[in-house]
């Protein structure tokens, strides 16, 4: 195996110029209490008093797997195999005792700390030390933001777990708690002679310090062996391993071919296959809860067990045979391309919709129901049309409920798996229709968001050339409105964002009020030209949105900003979205 072993401190890893990537399929953030309590404590119990001083001491935190070299080449992002909840952990740390030292006016103290949560690229923009789509934007705003300038809210059970845990720092990097775990194995004169700012220092330093083993390998496949090797020995049984092994025993016939490692292969590297993977475990459930019953994590083996799938050969066949398709189904969702579908143009739309929904809105619970709908469409038990209303539906929802208002998703799994089960069960497309109808659009339109709240999220957005938690949806909302005034299903290949007020002005100037779609060679032309000399090139444009426009704003100036972002925003919800 090409593989790098190497020694580092957290110090060195920070500080290494990479950016370390957590790939879509590791587990989410799911450190519990437990977890990080032992971790800050470990930390602070392992720093020494002596004579009025407080210091670190040498802590090993583990063995850390990477895809990529971290000691040579330029390569600037590392794919994090194991250690991303260590080192997400410590990035969540730095983030509160950073805030815990502009709070006692330190502020030089948080920014050179805030070094190791945000660096900067050789042209001076911001880049995150840790990236994930799975947690992005909630980990950017709530964690990686020095001022924490716009806060929001958790979503899911990922974004939960990291404010309890960022909660739960704020929390103890108290002095009285602080002390109260250095008197531990420390005297009370010594703990007491202590200042807080040189405590809160020496944790900062116990933590960088800590050293850990890295392991680096350029190839993929290698990386997944050397991960199972490092997690194979003392590793308590996940629920997927428990009902590996309970279908194993079933299908124990091995001669003339191995049924059960054969399709568990398949199923296995069909969920590698694609340019994003996924877990087995998180699709496992994925295809549980959209095909038998919503089942937590924890209960998942003790309902699988209690299904007759898990009684007889031939149900266990079936069962695998069932797994493997999904999985095909699962990699389309997660790896949209048209290539899925012999590059048939007519299927331009479902790529483009999946796409939005995976890679745009990062959302995970919406693969239940579209797991279910991608079953029907491959039993033929559904019109192209109701196809294309279902996911469109989706696609529209998702970006007024999670993207765009951010608001809790935990509800919506329950709505999808009822949803899924039944329409797994459809026997006709008029019954399919129906399930549709009752079962999905119903109860999402039940909890639509309403046109103010939407409207004042959506006035909200911006776009910028620096990196910006809002441009994806900024992007996204402004290619919806060209198809609108365009008439058209699929995205201009050519749009690109245009500020009708130099960017270079700041504030209101990078308000979507403010903002076009625009071929991007008239973009580049107009430059930081006056408004009326930039108007000769907009008419040079194909977009009848931009005719439209240059039509209606002769002129232009910032105060005409916000009323255009309150009229696209109504434009949005009532003609994009058809919610009169």
């Amino acid at each position: 195996m090409n593989i790098k072993p190497d020694d580092k401190t957290i110090k060195q890893l920070l500080l290494s110029g990479r950016q370390f990537y957590i790939p879509r399929f590791q587990r989410e953030y799911s450190w519990e209490k437990k977890n990080y309590q032992e971790f800050i404590e470990d930390m602070i119990e392992n720093l020494s008093i002596d004579k009025g001083m407080i210091s670190w001491n040498q802590y090993f935190l583990g063995t850390m797997l990477f895809i990529g070299n971290i000691s040579e080449g330029t390569a600037q992002q590392i794919s994090v195999v194991d250690g991303q909840q260590r080192l997400t952990t410590i990035t969540i740390l730095f983030s509160a005792l950073s805030d815990k030292f502009r709070t006692l006016g330190k502020t030089e103290l948080s920014s050179q700390l805030f070094k190791y949560v945000m660096t900067k690229d050789d042209d001076g923009n911001d880049v995150r030390i840790l990236k994930s789509k799975t947690h992005y934007p909630f980990f950017a705003y709530y964690i990686q933001d020095l001022n924490k300038s716009n806060p929001t809210t958790p979503n899911s059970e990922e974004e939960i777990c990291i404010k309890e845990t960022y909660d739960y720092f704020s929390d103890i990097l108290t002095e009285k708690k602080i002390k109260a775990l250095l008197l531990r194995k420390n005297g009370k004169d010594l703990v007491d002679s202590l200042s807080f700012i040189d405590i809160l220092k020496a944790i900062r330093d116990q933590v960088l310090n800590s050293t850990i083993i890295t392991i680096s390998t350029t190839d993929k496949e290698q990386a997944n062996k050397i991960f199972e090797i490092l997690n194979a020995k003392g590793k308590r049984l996940a629920h997927i391993d428990l009902i590996k092994n309970k279908v194993f025993e079933v299908l124990n016939k091995i001669e003339p071919a191995d049924f059960a490692e054969e399709h568990w292969k398949d199923i296995k590297d069909t969920l590698y296959s694609g340019k994003e993977s996924v877990g087995f475990a998180t699709f496992y459930r994925h295809y549980w809860i959209s095909k038998y019953k919503k089942s937590s994590s924890k209960k998942l083996y003790d309902d699988f067990l209690k299904d007759n799938v898990s009684k007889k050969v031939d149900s266990c066949k079936l069962f695998l045979q069932d797994m493997l398709r999904n999985a095909k189904y699962y990699m389309e969702i997660l790896n949209p391309n048209l290539s899925n579908y012999n590059n048939r143009k007519e299927y331009t739309w479902l790529v483009q919709s999946l796409k939005s929904l995976t890679n745009d809105f990062n959302i995970v619970q919406v693969r239940i129901a579209l797991l279910s709908l991608f079953d029907v469409k491959d039993r033929n038990l559904i019109s192209t049309k109701k196809f294309m209303d279902a996911i469109l539906y989706l696609e529209n929802f998702h970006f007024v409920y999670n993207a765009l208002l951010t608001l809790r998703a935990n509800k919506l799994e329950k709505i999808y798996s009822t949803f899924a089960i039944s329409l797994r069960n459809s026997t006709s497309k008029d019954e399919t229709t129906r399930i549709i109808n009752e079962k999905l659009f119903e109860p999402l339109d039940a909890i639509y968001p309403s046109l103010e709240d939407f409207c004042a999220k959506f006035t909200e957005l911006t776009y910028s050339k620096k990196d910006n938690p809002f441009n994806v949806k900024t992007k996204y909302a402004l290619n919806r409105l060209n198809c609108y005034y365009s008439n058209k299903e699929i995205f201009e290949a050519d749009g690109s964002i245009e500020h009708l007020c130099p960017e270079s002005q700041g504030g209101l100037a990078l308000n979507i009020g403010n903002l076009i779609l625009l071929e991007q060679k008239i973009n580049n032309a107009a430059g930081e030209k006056e408004y009326k000399d930039k108007l000769r090139d907009y008419n040079k444009s194909q977009y009848k949105w931009i005719h439209k426009f240059c039509t209606d704003n002769p002129n232009w100036n910032e105060s005409q900003i916000e009323d255009r972002a309150s009229m696209m925003a109504e434009t949005f919800y009532t003609r994009v979205l058809g919610r009169e």
